[in-house]
């Protein structure tokens, strides 16, 4: 057994860039909506034409948008996922599959309705960020969520054979806690940020805390 998905979101420089792109990540996302860590997406697809060292997986995150808006980004950078972040109904996201070709992964706040609303994306989607519910954003906000319901989120995900991101709050310090309940992957944003900025040694302890589950679980 391996380690779990790795997700590095909310790139929103070209050092940012350089960082994921050089760590052990398997996606990096940028934000496309209306953030403190929004990107346009000329800018994204420039810091990747310089620095696109390894192949990661490409993740544009949006928050009800338009088919144009998405499009637009997706002709810009030619993404593995769009994820989405708001309350886009399961017709809009099966639109958004038909007209750009590509996979997208729906965001659920987490609450006691959470599995039943992940039921009625299943159709729809490729796999689902399960994240804290916060009252004024639509996630980044560092919040979590009690860890010991991951266990139902990664029993739904094996059920219904799609991966389920775990986010919200996860660092270096405290992502055994979350290793701990088997998750199929982790997403982080500001759990690797300094001031806002994504930080090298930050990052560096969550892959060293990450390599270590690796081997403990397969001895």
């Amino acid at each position: 057994m391996a380690r779990p998905f790795l997700k590095l979101c909310g790139l929103h420089s070209e050092e940012d860039v350089q960082l994921a792109l050089e760590s052990d990540a398997d996606y990096v996302g940028f934000v496309m909506a209306k953030s403190k860590r929004e990107v346009k997406p000329e800018d994204a697809a420039l810091w990747l034409q310089r620095h696109r060292i390894h192949k990661k997986g490409i993740v544009l995150l949006f928050v009800n948008a338009t088919s144009a808006e998405i499009q637009f980004a997706a002709d810009q950078l030619s993404p593995d996922i769009i994820q989405c972040h708001g309350t886009e109904s399961v017709e809009e996201i099966k639109k958004i599959k038909q007209t750009t070709g590509t996979k997208v992964w729906k965001a659920i706040p987490h609450d006691e309705g959470s599995l039943n609303k992940m039921m009625e994306y299943t159709e729809a989607v490729d796999g689902f960020i399960v994240d804290a519910k916060a009252k004024h954003a639509w996630g980044g906000t560092g919040e979590s969520f009690d860890w010991s319901h991951v266990p139902k989120y990664v029993a739904f995900g094996q059920e219904k054979q799609v991966p389920v991101f775990i986010a919200g709050g996860i660092t270096a310090e405290n992502v055994d806690n979350v290793l701990a309940h088997g998750p199929w992957g982790i997403d982080l944003s500001s759990g690797i940020e300094t001031n806002g900025k994504k930080d090298k040694h930050r990052l560096m302890e969550l892959e060293k805390r990450l390599k270590e589950y690796e081997q403990n679980i397969s001895r």
